[in-house]
């Protein structure tokens, strides 16, 4: 048999050989690493050369010895635990459960110690997992799953944790976010190691919850369908509003400065050994952008808060979620109220919309404060008092808005004040204001007449001075007589209000 006039040249690594019954092949060509069949051209074996072939293979590289822990991006999901660390673990759920108590109880000495150490904890699990949601993950199978006949006849995987995913660091960022609003409240309560800003908190539990949003388990594809957690949802946006509030107060007093002082860097940590917010900024994703106090609009911050909390309200229960059974045990979920929940978030809100300089932006978040505060079930006077604030602060913000159009188009033109009161912007303002003026008077009607406290006496001054502006934008000269009553009775001191002497 003679063999076509070829270039022979040497075995390419990676080939080896085998039996088989090649087809001759005249197309082909040697650098292409295809895997094709080459004819054998050396006759020093014993089988014949249309009985070999060299056939291409991959070859998995040989496991090496060197450790790549500090560029891992997740722990392993089969990382063993050690039984100790999560015992800790529940532990640390114990103590953190008890420092809620303790805050919500105004307990300050005992807060801070308990919450000392719930951070020092938390350092200790930080240090330990890159991922701490390998405490209480389902191990993943090493098994492959079968493929499903079709795609759309896939059952959704379920849920096996034994806790959320983001449960590590939920805790973490509340734990930091009610450490900032006690700094925030008295900063002499630091220690001398510890940030005395109360904002370094606040931007130390946004990091931490953007961690638990990222968790490589959740974005991996390879996690199961866990529930979202809706309480992480609530505290993420009360910590944005913290930050929003903060670059407010800034903004403010940089206006007032002849030469404004610029944001000051952030600090400088000391190793990860010896500080949690070290461990935090080290972990922190190259995509995530800080939050500057001094530039960032604080309704920019009130718009990613909203969406948090409209995550959360979507997720929150209606009532207390029955015990989890464990198998071998049963967690209770910690208690809580939907109505307190739902008013906490619609109080936070609107006490920022009243400091913004912006009458567009007053309305749309006072507009959104009442809209949370209706989802309230039981509508008691709080809620009343609350819902009239919402509206005395949109009706101020068209009143606002109209005071600047008559003054471009002149106050003494008794053409231009009709042609005022007439616009679409004025019945805006009516209905909001009669609208203030409706849940103050309910929320004066529902209160007991126990005596007078600062927050009646707060009522009655906001009753008065919705009363006052709505009688001011009032076209009937009747029923503004009445409005004007109606204060006077309240007992309120006009001094300093603006009433129309006409």
């Amino acid at each position: 048999m003679s063999i076509p006039d070829a270039p022979t040249r040497a075995r390419p690594r990676g080939l080896w050989k085998g039996r088989g019954t090649p087809k001759p092949n005249k197309d082909f060509n040697l650098d292409d690493h295809r895997p094709a069949k080459r004819q054998r051209l050396d006759n020093a074996s014993d089988a014949s050369s249309d009985d070999l072939g060299y056939y291409i293979i991959e070859c998995t590289p040989e496991p090496s010895n060197h450790s790549d822990d500090e560029d891992e991006e997740m722990d392993s999901p089969d990382t063993v635990v050690d039984p100790e660390n999560f015992a800790m673990w529940e532990q640390l759920k114990g103590s953190f459960a008890t420092v809620v108590e303790q805050y919500e109880s105004d307990n300050v000495d005992e807060t801070l110690s308990l919450l000392r150490g719930v951070l020092d904890e938390c350092h200790r699990f930080l240090r330990l997992y890159k991922d701490p949601s390998v405490l209480f993950a389902t191990p993943g199978s090493r098994t492959p799953e079968a493929l499903p006949s079709s795609p759309a006849n896939k059952p959704p995987r379920k849920c096996k944790c034994r806790e959320s995913p983001t449960a590590f660091h939920a805790l973490l960022g509340t734990a930091l976010f009610l450490m900032g609003n006690l700094v925030a409240q008295d900063p002499s309560i630091v220690l001398p190691k510890e940030p005395v800003d109360a904002t370094t908190y606040w931007l130390a539990a946004l990091d931490v919850f953007e961690m638990g949003e990222n968790l490589p388990s959740r974005t991996s594809g390879r996690g199961c369908e866990a529930p979202e957690d809706w309480r992480m949802a609530l505290v993420w946006g009360r910590t944005l509003l913290c930050v929003a509030d903060a670059a407010l107060r800034l903004q403010q007093q940089q206006q007032s400065l002849v030469h404004p002082q610029s944001m000051p860097p952030e600090p400088k940590w000391p190793s990860s050994s010896t500080s949690v917010f070290a461990v935090i900024a080290m972990r922190r994703s190259p995509a995530c952008r800080r939050v500057n106090l001094a530039s960032t609009p604080p309704d920019e911050l009130l718009l990613l808060a909203m969406d948090h909390f409209t995550r959360g309200i979507f997720l929150m229960p209606h009532a207390n979620p029955p015990a989890q059974n464990l198998g071998d045990r049963y967690v209770h979920p910690p208690p809580f109220s939907r109505s307190a929940e739902l008013f906490t978030i619609a109080h936070e809100v609107l006490s920022i919309a009243e400091r913004l300089s912006e009458s567009s932006e007053r309305m749309r978040w006072a507009t959104w404060a009442d809209s949370v505060l209706n989802q309230v079930p039981t509508q008691t006077s709080v809620v009343a008092r609350a819902r009239g604030r919402c509206w005395l602060v949109v009706g101020t913000a068209h009143v606002e808005a109209l005071e600047a159009l008559a003054e471009t188009q002149g106050w003494n033109s008794q053409d231009s004040l009709e042609g005022v009161l007439d616009c679409e912007d004025a019945d805006d303002t009516r209905e909001a204001l009669e609208r203030a003026v409706e849940f103050f008077e309910r929320a004066t009607a529902d209160e007991t007449p126990a005596g007078e406290d600062e927050q009646d006496s707060e009522l009655l001054v906001l009753y008065t001075e919705a009363l006052l502006t709505l009688a001011n934008f009032s076209k009937d000269e009747a029923k503004q007589e009445m409005l004007y009553q109606r204060a006077a009775s309240l007992g309120v001191s006009l001094e300093g209000m603006d009433v129309d002497e006409a």
